[in-house]
């Protein structure tokens, strides 16, 4: 029951987390494996098998859009404390942290539920059940992303650029930021592609797709705003 319970705890904060942007019920349903019972009293589940974990896909998605999504706060976050920065801007920084900061707590709280429901390797190896009482191989699912989630994001700026936008004021850096931001937004997008068509995991498949339709409303309102700022 551990299995079922760490990953209907996690569900429930995701599902908090993620309420003005994803179904509450739906967001808990798909952060719970096939396998396991239901957060009320029910008849013991049957064993698990491979199709209920996620796939390495699945990982990589987290594992690169946890990263990517922290680099947003940090560029919003610096326009945020620049002077001279239009209230559009503001209020679309302002968004970005706030849409962002609850997709990072769901997508930690679905990584930190299945590393407690993947079985032990030792116990999967010899054919016992693992901590959500199923006999699986565990040389066969999947426990994150084999090639490194880190390598698949696209769109991130250098520290070099990073440490440029820290140093603008004005509308040099909403420009500055509103282009990096666009690039990075554009690099998500990407991500989130690979996800839906690569993916298994019904939470990760659902979470791509919400970044899909958000940032590329995203990516039309920030170059609009940018054509209207001045170079400088």
């Amino acid at each position: 029951m551990r299995t079922s319970r760490a990953v209907a705890a996690a569900g429930a904060v995701a599902a908090v987390g993620v309420a003005a942007v994803l179904a509450s019920a739906a967001t808990l349903g798909y952060m719970l494996p096939s396998s396991a019972p239901a957060a009320a009293p029910a008849p013991a589940a049957a064993p698990a098998t491979q199709s209920a974990y996620p796939i390495e896909a699945d990982y990589c998605y987290v594992e690169g859009m946890i990263p990517h999504h922290e680099q947003a706060l940090v560029l919003s976050e610096i326009v945020l404390a620049a002077s001279g920065v239009s209230d559009r801007t503001r209020a679309l920084a302002e968004y970005i942290v706030a849409d962002q900061t609850a997709e990072i707590a769901q997508m930690r709280a679905w990584a930190d539920a299945w590393a407690r429901a993947i079985p032990d390797a030792a116990d999967g190896a010899s054919g016992h059940g693992g901590r959500g009482g199923a006999v699986v191989n565990t040389g066969v699912i999947a426990q994150g992303c084999g090639h490194g989630g880190h390598t698949e994001m696209k769109g991130m700026a250098t520290p070099e650029q990073l440490a440029q936008l820290r140093s603008l004021s004005g509308t040099a850096a909403e420009r500055r930021f509103l282009e990096l931001m666009i690039v990075h937004h554009e690099g998500a997008l990407e991500m989130a592609k690979t996800a839906v068509t690569q993916g298994s995991n019904a939470f990760v498949r659902s979470s791509a797709k919400h970044v899909l339709v958000e940032q590329e409303r995203e990516v039309g309102a920030m170059t609009t705003i940018l054509e209207t700022v001045p170079s400088p």
